[in-house]
């Protein structure tokens, strides 16, 4: 028996030849008090196919003894008849039905049972799956799923329908559902009237299979979040998930330039390209004011022989216009009025579009800046489990300020509506908008069933520099030796910074690797004049974080790193992400204080080096 033939089955016990089938029960459920109008030969038809299915189902699992209690007719016309006062009588409404018409979310958790296979059935009709890259795939596999009421097609990605045809999905099985979307549907429609090309479209990383006894429908609780490990790049939307947060990074802007291409940019360079862009703007906006006051003040409407033309024309004339005005009726006032009225109108729209035009030939047009941040997350492992924890990346376009401001390192958070944008062997990469997700620190209570995850930020010297991993980030408050000319290399502005803290005051390392110098680099803009890095830092004591240890030049003899653009640098350390630098740079100030020589003794060294790579 399956789900496609059920609807055909035909009863024999104590009928005629013919047997009792689908179509009987509808004089038989008529008979009973039901109304045709609502008990119709499709209503009938359809749940009855799912009675007898359910009902098969039953006499499969059970010993052949009492088998024969289940697929009775009088079975089918009970569970026909509780049906019918449930869904007409009392307004219950299955899950797909409140899908179909519109009255309940897709992206809802539930569970459903497959009912039937249909391999590569949206070949057939025209239809193909598109995945969260934007990618279409051919070889999509379309299923039958039901509530046990109703059903209707669901789409599988390619990782679901790898997991149907290794064969741990099959016909029977119910799914826990969760975040699944709907394709194909324009507007509320009756289950029995759906059409096959409406379906609902479930990823890997929202669907899971649920225990046989699980009840059909939607789901009062939610399930457990699925595992970060389990994660799937090409998975879809991730509804919920479990990490804790290593490190948060500032917050970047991208940026669309007029020629397609896209730049990222600091909070810092953001500021200050705004600052420019406004200045750029107000002085073209200016000059075309300027000019209007000056060559277009005698502008005229094509009224000339209008009261209000004459009177304006006159007083623009008089030398005392005010003494002319005063004697005039009310009437010449009001006409004088409107005609100075309309002819301000038009001057005004003829001044933006001059402004606007102008605006747009200097190449100012409105600009097109997102906000970003990046955090660096990590899957939370039970301390019974030895499995090495997955890392990630998540981007949050257009963050909120909650998130800005209560999104802390260390805190291990249920995450909902991640969606992954990029497969990565070692590092998930992870995107959503703030708007749209959901983060839900972890209680302690929580917490305590986890190993721990977290590893403070601490700032590190120049003596020990050589413990970091090549390509890792590190901390580091040092004084600042000198700040090197921005040049351009391949599209990019960069500018050197050296620096240097008091470890050779304590004969921790010779004077010869006691520099380290950082590479500043940023996405050239054709009107962007402005440094990496203030000139003016020269001499002061500066907090950098997250910087990339980079190969040490041996040429040189000094230490070399990337400030890349998740790096940041402060002079002030009352910021929570700066604070562990404090102790470390108000030793460090104290040194080069009293240093002085030995400070120019490195400044020498850097020019010399910098005046040889000139040459």
């Amino acid at each position: 028996m399956t789900s496609g033939n059920a609807e055909k089955y035909v009863f024999h016990e104590g009928s005629g030849e013919g047997g009792i089938g689908a179509e009987a029960f509808v004089n038989l459920l008529v008979q009973h008090g039901a109304s045709t109008h609502f008990a119709s030969k499709e209503w009938v038809l359809n749940h009855y196919k799912w009675i007898v299915w359910k009902l098969a189902c039953y006499v499969r699992c059970c010993s052949a003894r009492s088998a024969g209690n289940f697929l009775t007719i009088s079975n089918v016309l009970e569970e026909l008849k509780y049906r019918y006062e449930r869904e007409v009588n009392h307004g219950h409404r299955s899950t797909l039905k409140k899908i179909l018409e519109g009255d309940a979310l897709p992206s809802s958790m539930m569970v459903l049972c497959i009912s039937s296979i249909h391999s590569n059935h949206g070949l057939e009709n025209g239809t193909s799956s598109e995945t969260e890259t934007g990618t279409q795939s051919s070889e999509s596999v379309i299923v039958e799923l039901t509530d046990g009421w109703y059903s209707m097609n669901a789409m599988l990605d390619v990782p679901l329908s790898e997991q149907l045809a290794s064969g741990k999905l099959f016909v029977g099985q119910k799914l826990r559902i969760w975040g699944a979307g709907l394709c194909g549907w324009h507007g509320p429609v009756s289950p029995l009237e759906v059409s096959s090309a409406v379906s609902l479209m479930l990823h890997i990383n929202g669907t899971y299979r649920a225990h046989w006894a699980d009840r059909l429908g939607f789901c009062k609780v939610a399930g457990p979040p699925l595992a970060f490990r389990c994660i799937k790049g090409n998975g879809g939307l991730i509804p919920q998930t479990l990490a804790g947060v290593t490190r948060i990074y500032p917050i970047l802007y991208k940026e669309r330039l007029s020629c397609g291409r896209s730049v990222v940019i600091s909070e810092r360079m953001e500021d200050k390209m705004t600052e420019l862009y406004n200045q750029r703007c107000s002085a073209v906006v200016e000059g075309i004011i300027s000019d209007y006051q000056k060559e277009r003040r005698g502008s005229r409407i094509d009224e000339s022989d209008s009261e209000g033309a004459k009177i304006y024309k006159m007083l623009e004339a008089a030398e005392e216009p005010e003494f002319l005005m005063a004697d005039m009726s009310p009437e010449q006032l009001s006409s004088f009025s409107a005609y100075k009225a309309k002819l301000n109108a038009i001057k005004h729209s003829e001044m933006e579009k001059t402004i606007e035009k102008a605006l747009k030939d200097a190449g100012l047009r409105n600009r097109e800046v997102t906000p970003f941040m990046r955090l660096r997350v990590v899957g939370l492992t039970h301390k019974t489990r030895q499995d090495r924890p997955k890392e990630g990346i998540v981007t949050i376009w257009n963050p909120t300020e909650k998130q800005r401001q209560e999104l802390v390192e260390g805190e291990a958070y249920v995450i909902a509506g991640l969606i992954p944008s990029g497969v990565d062997l070692d590092i998930l990469h992870l995107q959503t908008r703030g708007s749209s997700t959901q983060w839900l620190p972890l209680s302690s209570d929580a917490k305590e069933q986890f190993k721990p995850f977290f590893s403070n930020r601490k700032s590190f010297s120049m003596s020990s520099l050589s413990d970091i991993p090549l390509s890792s980030e590190f901390d580091i408050a040092a004084h600042v030796v000198h700040v090197g000319e921005v040049y351009l290399s391949s599209q990019q502005k960069k500018q050197w910074v050296f620096v240097t803290d008091g470890s050779i005051m304590h004969g921790l390392q010779s004077e010869t690797i006691s520099l380290l110098a950082i590479c500043f680099c940023s996405p050239s803009i054709d009107y962007d004049s402005l440094p990496l890095i203030n000139y003016n830092l020269a001499g002061s004591t500066v907090g950098f974080c997250n910087l990339i240890k980079r190969e040490k030049d041996k040429t040189n003899h000094i230490w070399v790193a990337d400030a890349t653009e998740n790096s940041t640098y402060c002079l002030s350390y009352d910021s929570l992400h700066h604070a562990h630098l404090r102790n470390t740079a108000s030793s460090i100030r104290r040194w080069a204080n009293n240093s002085s020589l030995t400070i120019e003794k490195l400044k020498e060294k850097v020019l010399s080096m910098v005046g040889d790579c000139k040459g």
